[in-house]
Formats: C-alpha cells, sequence, structure tokens
C-alpha cells in the first residue's frame, strides 16, 4: 500500500512539473504567434497543429493497426492531408481528400477477397481515426483564426485542464460510485462533478483575467459545457484504448502518456466552442 501510494505521489508530481512547463508554453503559443500574419504567423502555428495531429494519427493507428505497417502509414497520410484542408479554411480540399481516400480505400478493399471483412473494417477503423484526429484537431486553428481567436482557444483548452484537475483531485479525495467501471475504473460520479465545478471555475477567472467580453452568466455556463464534453471524450478514448487493448496511447508527454492521451479532453470541447463562436447571436 506504501509503495502504491508512493508511486500515485512520484505521477503527481510528474503531472504538475508538466503542467507548470506546457500551460505558460501553450498560453505563448497560442496568444503571441500570430496566424494572420503571412507567411510566418500562419506558418508556425498551423504548423504546430499539423504536427500534433500526426503525432496523434500516429499514436491512433499503432494501437489500431499495430500489424498493417502499410496501412498504418496511409492512414497517417490520409489524416495529414484532411488536417491540412481543414486548417486552410477550403472545403473542397478537406473534403476531396476524404472522398478520395474512402473512394481508393474501398477499391483496396476489394482486392481482399479472402478477407473482404478484415479490409473493410480496417477502412472503417482508419476512418475513424481520421474523422477523429484528422477533421477534429485542426478545429484549433480555425477557431484561433476567428473573433477573439487566441481567448476562445486559451478558454476551451483552460477549461479542459480545470475539468481534468478538478476531476482528478475530488476523485481522489471523495469518490466512491464508478462512473463508467467497465471503459474506465478509477473515474467516479464525484469526480465528474468535481470536473464540472473546475471547469466552471476556470472559466469564471477566464473571464475575469483576459475574456471580459463573455457574459457573467455565459462563461461558466460554457464551461459546464466544455467540462462535460472533456469528460464524453476522455471516456471516448478510454473505450478506444480497451477495444484496441492498449493502456496509454503512447509515452511522449511525462505522466500523462501520449498526444491522445491529452487530445481526448480538448478535440470535443474546441469543435463545439468553435461552432458555438462562429454562429451569431443576437
Amino acid at each position: 500500500m506504501a509503495r502504491l501510494r508512493g508511486t500515485e505521489s512520484k505521477l503527481l508530481r510528474t503531472r504538475l512539473l508538466t503542467a507548470a512547463i506546457a500551460i505558460p508554453a501553450l498560453w505563448l503559443i497560442i496568444a503571441f504567434v500570430p496566424p494572420w500574419r503571412p507567411p510566418w504567423g500562419a506558418a508556425l502555428f498551423v504548423g504546430f497543429i499539423l504536427a500534433v495531429t500526426a503525432a496523434g494519427l500516429h499514436e491512433y493507428f499503432a494501437m489500431a493497426l499495430p500489424e498493417h505497417k502499410s496501412e498504418r502509414a496511409v492512414g497517417v497520410m490520409w489524416g495529414i492531408v484532411v488536417a491540412a484542408g481543414v486548417a486552410s479554411r477550403r472545403p473542397e480540399f478537406w473534403g476531396a481528400g476524404l472522398a478520395l481516400g474512402l473512394i481508393s480505400g474501398l477499391g483496396l478493399a476489394l482486392r481482399h477477397g479472402a478477407d473482404l471483412g478484415g479490409a473493410v473494417q480496417r477502412l472503417g477503423l482508419a476512418l475513424l481515426g481520421v474523422l477523429y484526429l484528422g477533421f477534429f484537431t485542426p478545429h484549433v486553428v480555425l477557431l484561433r483564426a476567428g473573433g477573439y481567436g487566441w481567448q476562445w482557444v486559451v478558454f476551451t483548452v483552460f477549461g479542459a485542464m480545470g475539468s481534468d484537475s478538478g476531476g482528478y483531485f475530488a476523485g481522489r479525495a471523495v469518490g466512491r460510485h464508478k462512473l463508467a467501471p467497465a471503459i474506465s475504473p478509477s473515474k467516479t460520479f464525484e469526480g465528474a462533478v468535481g470536473a464540472v465545478a473546475g471547469a466552471m471555475l476556470v472559466a469564471w477567472l477566464s473571464r475575469m483575467l483576459f475574456f471580459p467580453a463573455l457574459g457573467a452568466r455565459e462563461a461558466p455556463a460554457l464551461g459546464g459545457v466544455i467540462s462535460l464534453l472533456a469528460q464524453l471524450g476522455d471516456l471516448a478514448e478510454s473505450a478506444l484504448k480497451r477495444a484496441f487493448g492498449a493502456k496509454d496511447s503512447g509515452w511522449i508527454i511525462p505522466g500523462h502518456g501520449g498526444i491522445l492521451d491529452r487530445l481526448d479532453s480538448i478535440l470535443f470541447p474546441v469543435v463545439f466552442i468553435y461552432y458555438y463562436a462562429a454562429f451569431p447571436r443576437a
């Protein structure tokens, strides 16, 4: 028991150290790399997001198709093409990449007569990865390019982080009732409530510190929605890992696992906030 507590304490210290480095770095990248100043501002920001997307795609396909090296490589490239099209804000680019990839994949699947079912299943897994990462992740670029761009991105990312931290500490302190034991045994209803509270608090602080354009009720309400979507994304990624028989998606971020283990709680909120901010409101 003492050894287990020591391991958890070491993990917590590693997570906190990583967060202490990552949070200021994210702030600098999101707030001060100007995407609207061609060519270098756009290239740096979009390049960073595409690099994150590529890393996430690599981790996903390593889990989803571990015994099919060539199909993994094609899947990663397919996802990058779609991501680049989304980041360019040209629907015809990512639409063409998505359509051509799917048509080509179905055509190639026909060549596997003896394993047609397996080929179609692998194509489905590839399409899921391309949509999940190649389509969703570059919405960060779209959100950053809009009105109040960097404020929306920081608000969303910090809200997701607040949710993760609130859920972690509330779950450790008072967590008793399992939320989804078949998917993620460590998550509890008490932790989920703490996650919502943490995100709402961070959202309120964000409004006070750098985003006064948000309403006094709007900010914490959005924080609550961000938390619910972040938790759904976390559970979805846990379900994928269980389906693929993987414990972590990778190891690149100390104390947090792989890129996917960090993106899981950000992707759904970013997509929601982008469309929330994009639609005109009275």
